[in-house]
């Protein structure tokens, strides 16, 4: 007799890697249903935030009578109207204004003819994180931590800091002014 191992015996470590190939594939399975019922939503049915779609495309047609943001206020607190607002302004020569939850002072870029830019200026020094002056005299901002000056359109003149000014994204609507505090997807400057 020989000693010729047996066809059960051949088969016994195929049939154990089947097993286990089964036995992840149900697992799988039905881990996928698992998170299908945590989470039901896919990315089809999800309606894409309408803050996010307006800042980012303005032009947008469902964005025609959205207003993003926050409505822009003088220093008196009270709404901006942009019709009384563009004959009073000077371009070149940034605005300061307020409505962002922050409640810090942001600025408007005025731009020949005059109208308003679609980006704003936050008044924070990108070197320390302080907050930076309008100078209207030295036509700069000035950070009164450590002197790094900035153009009025919120680019480096004079260090130490090295990046520009951040900004926020300006969306001119229904007669109003709209401040978003999401950075345009381009910086204009």
């Amino acid at each position: 007799m020989t000693n010729s191992p047996t066809p059960r015996a051949k088969t016994a470590p195929f049939s154990r890697r089947r097993r286990r190939l089964i036995r992840y594939l149900a697992g799988g399975g039905l881990g996928a249903i698992a998170l299908g019922l945590v989470r039901p939503e896919t990315a089809a049915s999800r309606e894409p935030d309408l803050e996010y779609l307006c800042s980012m495309f303005p032009q947008n047609s469902r964005c025609l009578d959205y207003l993003p943001g926050f409505q822009a206020l003088d220093e008196a607190e009270e709404p901006i109207a942009v019709n009384t607002f563009l004959p009073t302004t000077t371009p070149g020569e940034p605005v300061p204004v307020r409505g962002l939850p922050d409640a810090e002072t942001s600025y408007l870029v005025i731009q020949t003819g005059p109208a308003i830019a679609t980006y704003g200026i936050r008044p924070i020094c990108p070197h320390r994180g302080c907050t930076v002056e309008w100078q209207g005299d030295q036509n700069r901002f000035i950070c009164p931590c450590h002197g790094s000056q900035f153009d009025p359109e919120g680019r480096v003149v004079e260090g130490p800091a090295d990046r520009p000014l951040p900004l926020m994204t300006v969306v001119e609507r229904q007669n109003q002014i709209r401040l978003v505090e999401r950075a345009p997807s381009v910086d204009p400057r």
